[in-house]
């Protein structure tokens, strides 16, 4: 989305807040890991799911029933979340149908939705469509190719886990994904991350060097150091925590709070406003996870409430990113109209 207002997340504090502070959350744990072993990330990989329940995580999705009143009335916004349920049965049913295709499509879709965030970070943003496509492939992709190749086998049993938990009558052979195609799927993924980095490196050439490549270079840096040195549930945990749902509150803190956080107390006003205004949907789905916790899961472990969580997440992300799309389109004819109006 190419608008001309500023970015809720420019200026210097806030740079601080939504790029360093994020930056540092994922090299420490690398570094740990790259120094101790990957031990102590396998006992501790349900925390950052788990805390994302209650905290930005899950919150940041819930906001969209805030952030959708906040742009439509009306009959628009009976549609809008008539489509939004329809998309999350229509996920649910596939996932229950084909649940292996339905984490594969899954993982590439989320690569997309995080990609597409990250994009509306760059400094200056993307010129146009072509430009976030490919800001959002060579971003998105690295979170989730990076963990699928380096512990295959640990990702595949964590996706059994899940099938399991959910589809506990499943055949063995319905429920099984195998470490091969863990890899494979991560081989891809990457692939078009990397093809998709250097097009946009040639584009920016081409365009006069758009790209803050060094600050770039060392997000995806930081990105791949933490899914080769920690567990793969671990490491996509607190990627998802740290960096997707936490830099979210930036744009959140505009749409929802309605003033862009320049201070850490309009900071901690907005996120607790953006958390106040998900309750709406994160109340009824905290009950729908530990109603599902306490009736699949054997042993009531973290480990099951964090693969029930990504189940959530399955189920939501569609429809989530789709209102996401929607919502820059209008904001960005918005924009239009008002500089139609500024010219008029």
């Amino acid at each position: 989305m190419t608008t001309s207002t500023p970015h809720p997340a420019a200026g210097r504090f806030a740079d601080v807040v939504f790029h360093g502070l994020p930056l540092a959350c994922l090299l420490i744990p690398a570094a740990v890991a790259a120094a101790t072993g990957p031990g102590w990330s396998v006992a501790l990989s349900p925390l950052p799911w788990i805390v994302s329940l209650a905290v930005v995580g899950l919150p940041h999705g819930a906001a969209d029933f805030a952030a959708s009143r906040r742009a439509w009335r009306g009959g628009p916004l009976v549609a809008l979340w008539m489509a939004y349920a329809v998309i999350m049965a229509a996920v649910a049913a596939g996932f229950a149908a084909a649940p292996r295709p339905a984490l594969a499509i899954f993982a590439v879709l989320s690569c997309w939705h995080f990609g597409l965030a990250d994009a509306d970070f760059e400094r200056p943003p993307p010129a146009d469509c072509w430009d976030r496509a490919l800001a959002a492939a060579s971003r998105g992709a690295v979170a989730l190719a990076v963990p699928l190749i380096a512990s295959p086998a640990a990702t595949a049993t964590a996706a059994d886990d899940l099938v399991r938990l959910v589809m506990p009558a499943a055949a063995p052979t319905q429920v099984r994904v195998s470490p091969g195609g863990v890899l494979l799927l991560g081989l891809g993924i990457g692939g078009v991350g990397a093809a998709a980095l250097v097009a946009d490196g040639v584009r920016g050439l081409r365009g006069g060097g758009r790209v803050d490549w060094p600050r770039r270079l060392l997000d995806l840096a930081a990105i791949v150091a933490l899914g080769v040195t920690t567990d793969p549930l671990f490491a996509v945990g607190t990627y998802f925590f740290v960096w997707h749902a936490w830099r979210q509150m930036a744009p959140l803190a505009v749409v929802v709070g309605e003033t862009p956080p320049n201070t850490w107390w309009s900071l901690a006003a907005a996120v607790t406003v953006i958390h106040a205004a998900a309750l709406p949907l994160l109340v009824p789905t905290w009950g729908a996870l530990a109603a599902a916790w306490w009736a699949w899961s054997p042993s009531h472990s973290a480990r099951d409430l964090a693969l029930l969580s990504i189940g959530a997440y399955l189920v939501v992300t569609p429809a989530h990113e789709l209102l996401g799309d929607l919502l820059r389109h209008e904001a960005a004819t918005v924009d239009r109209r008002s500089e139609s109006a500024r010219a008029w």
